[in-house]
Formats: C-alpha cells, structure tokens, sequence
C-alpha cells in the first residue's frame, strides 16, 4: 500500500484540527474568550460573552 504514509499524516492533521476546534467550543460555552488580551475595550466584547436575558 504506497499511499499509506500519505493517509496517515492526513489522518493526524485532521484529528488535530478536530481537537482544536473541540477546545474551542469547550471554552465558548464555559464563556472563556477566543482571544488572550482584556475584554474590557474590546470591540467584540458581545460576541465572546452575550449578555444574559433576565
């Protein structure tokens, strides 16, 4: 089988790409930010943490 080298790192680079975007929903929804700055002037505040209807 010549292209098994070629499936395998295929293989490797999706579940890293499938990991990444796992901790990226895992922190969005336990309400941590995609960015690693403050919130406080940030622009796009709304997005990462919407605000609570009561």
């Amino acid at each position: 089988m010549p292209n098994l080298p070629t499936i395998l790192v295929g293989l490797g680079v999706l579940a890293l790409f499938v990991a990444i975007i796992a901790r990226g929903i895992y922190n969005r929804k336990r309400g941590k930010g995609g960015c690693s700055c403050g919130c406080d002037q940030c622009p796009g505040r709304d997005l990462c943490h919407p605000k609570e209807e009561k």
